[in-house]
């Protein structure tokens, strides 16, 4: 499933968090996979765009965990981390996309890509 698909718009904002997705109910045996490409970006600075895949209980997202994080800068590519264990009482998957702000990375950025996941 695409979590976040930001291939024709880019990002370009501080925090983006996507939609949460109910994939139903998991059992013990199943395994996360997750990915993420990059397929365009500019970076003016030493900016990085962090994503994560996170999960909940709910759809509100109160107390998410984060399943998968992955930093990217400027590299055009994909990075697909090893698939992780998953709680079976977190249905609800999202994408979150934090551009870094530490100095002196304060302005410039964008990027274009898709980041998603899958259970097997």
């Amino acid at each position: 499933a695409a979590l976040k698909d930001f291939r024709a718009t880019a990002l370009s904002t501080s925090v983006t968090t996507g939609v949460g997705y109910d994939l139903g109910p998991l059992t013990a045996s199943q395994r996360l996979v997750g990915f993420f490409h990059l397929t365009g970006g500019y970076n003016s600075t030493s900016r990085v765009l962090v994503a994560a895949i996170q999960s909940a209980t709910s759809s509100g997202f109160t107390t998410p965990t984060t399943r998968f994080t992955f930093g990217l800068s400027t590299a055009v590519g994909s990075t697909w981390p090893v698939p992780v264990a998953v709680s079976t009482d977190h249905a609800y998957f999202r994408a979150s996309l934090t551009m870094s702000t530490a100095a002196p990375a304060t302005t410039g950025g964008t990027w274009n890509g898709l980041i998603g996941m899958g259970i097997q």
